[in-house]
Parts: structure tokens; sequence; C-alpha cells
């Protein structure tokens, strides 16, 4: 289906709308914004609108409309990375090259819709740059990305910018209610991103990452951490890299906002400089998942809870120290 308009993308809507109506739509636009704040779904609108054969697009009741809300619309390109790779790479960028020098199957534009952007591996990005530049027909590429600093420069630059800041914290909140049980709760968990609150509600994902941060604070305090990572062999080495990162994240974030400690009431305090090496920790396992690597999973996870439990000793120690 095609998606409906977030109250928070309005700014965004007025500015490609404005350009739609004056048929000054630019041949490249790149969205970009920290994940979980509906960019994907602007996009996905946004696609619709542009091929919508009526004078209020998206119609939702053209052939066009129908076609993208099905899924199956042969002039909407989607580029994204494969299953069987890590990245978007070359091959896949010459298949959209060829795809886009075809004539439009409606007559009309073809609309590219690339994400997320900054996976497209090097070559696959220098390749693209000519067709991004000069595009044939009325081809319109929107690039999709929360990481846009690793685009390449050439790429930004010749695209119109489109920036998605968070979501307004009231408007968030309306929208959430009677999305999910607790919307209050959901938002602090993901702030100014109120698509990603929706996932974590989903499948009891809120409950695994409190219990994740529970896990965090007790290896912290002196907890046992073959313990830990004997309840995280249960969720996964997928799961718990994913969502631990995420905790350690925000208590970096709240490091920086709120002082040189981090933690949560009855919880050690937590140094920045000591969260960092916790967080790489984290993020190596995640590569692991990323990239398939076939190790022992409960060793992985034992050595990340091993090396947090270090980081936490050392912080306890020097606070002994200091008093």
């Amino acid at each position: 289906m095609i998606p409906d308009r977030l109250p928070w993308h309005d700014r965004q809507w007025w500015r490609v709308e404005r350009d739609i109506r004056a048929a000054r739509v630019p041949h490249a636009l790149l969205l970009r914004g920290a994940a979980g704040g509906g960019k994907a779904l602007f996009a996905a609108r946004l696609a619709a609108a542009l091929l919508c054969r009526s004078d209020d697009p998206p119609c939702g009741e053209c052939d066009s409309c129908r076609l993208c809300a099905a899924g199956s619309h042969p002039d909407r390109i989607a580029v994204a990375i494969a299953e069987d790779r890590r990245e978007i790479v070359v091959d896949q960028v010459r298949d959209l090259i060829h795809t886009v020098g075809l004539t439009a199957r409606f007559g009309g534009r073809k609309v590219v819709v690339v994400d997320p952007a900054e996976q497209m591996n090097r070559h696959a990005a220098n390749t693209l740059l000519k067709t991004l530049e000069e595009p044939p027909g009325e081809t319109v590429f929107l690039l999709v990305s929360s990481n846009p600093a690793l685009l390449l420069a050439t790429i930004r630059s010749r695209c119109r910018i489109i920036d998605f800041p968070a979501a307004d914290p009231g408007i968030a909140l309306a929208w959430l209610r009677g999305r999910v049980p607790d919307p209050a709760a959901a938002l602090a968990l993901a702030p100014g991103a109120p698509i990603r609150a929706v996932e974590l509600s989903e499948g009891g994902l809120i409950e695994v990452r409190s219990g994740l941060e529970r896990d965090l604070d007790a290896l912290l305090s002196g907890g046992d951490p073959m313990a830990v990572a004997a309840r995280w062999k249960e969720l996964g080495r997928a799961t718990v890299s994913l969502w631990l990162g995420d905790v350690l994240a925000a208590r970096l974030r709240e490091s920086v906002l709120g002082g040189a400690d981090a933690g949560r009431q009855g919880a050690a305090p937590i140094r920045f400089s000591r969260l960092l090496p916790m967080l790489d920790r984290c993020l190596e396992v995640r590569g692991g998942v990323l990239a398939r690597s076939n190790v022992n999973e409960q060793l992985a996870l034992e050595r990340l809870a091993l090396g947090i439990a270090s980081e936490g000793a050392a912080c306890r120690s020097a606070g002994r120290s200091k008093a």
C-alpha cells in the first residue's frame, strides 16, 4: 500500500509538493536523517506521487497508484542490499543503469529508490555518478540515508538534500497513541523516531531491550558475566548485538549531555571513556553477524559480557580510589 503522510513531515512535503506543482522536480533527492523517522515511508509515498497520473498525487485510485500500492509498478525501481550481500554492489548499479535507459512503460517518469544509499560500495557509487548527474528521460533518483557522511561527496553534490530532523515529541506521541500499548515508554526508547518506537513495541522488543539494559547494569555493578551470557544465548547474537548496541549508544548520548558519568538509578555510574570500548566490543559482534561469520555464538557472547564486566570493574575501582 501507499504509506500515509506522516504528520511530522509536513515541512518536507510542502517543499516537494511545491516542486511537483511547478514541474521543477530535481533529478536526484537525498533524504537524510536519523533512522526510525520514516524516511523510507516518505520515499515510498513520494515515488507514488511522482508516478501518479492525477492532478492530486498520490490519488490512490489511478492505475499507477494501484501498481505502486501493490509494489509492482514497472517504472518504480528499488535498489537495496541483496540478501546474500553486505552492501549494494556494482552489478546492481549496472543493471539499474540499463533499466533506466529503457523507455518508461507508462510513458512518463521513472523513479529509482536507493535505500540505504550509504551502503553502495565505492565501485557501485562511482558507477552511478554519471547517470545520477544526467539521468535519461524523466528519471528521478531518491537516495535514502541514515548515515550520509558515508556517501561519496560527489554523490551528495549531485543531489538536492531534504533533511529529516527528529520528530517533535508532542506530534510523535499523539501519532503513537492507538498504535502501541505504551506510547510514552516506546518514544522514550526511540526519542524523535516514532517509526522505530513502533518497531520496538512490536514483537516484545521493548521488553528485550529493557532486559538487556538490566543485564548491562548488572555487569557494571559486579554481576556474573557467565550468567548474563547464558541469558543472552537464548536471545541470540544478532538480537543482543543490535539492541545492546542501542542501549550503549543511548548511554553515550546521556554521558555527553548530562556529564562525565552515565547510568541508571541504583547502578554504578560509567564514564564516557569506558562506554566507548564497550560499544566497540558490541559493534565487533554486530559486524560478525552482518558478515555472517561462522563463530561460536556462546563464546562471542561470553567475551562480550566479560569485556563489559571488566570495564565496569575498572570504573568501580576508579570510584573507590577517588573516595
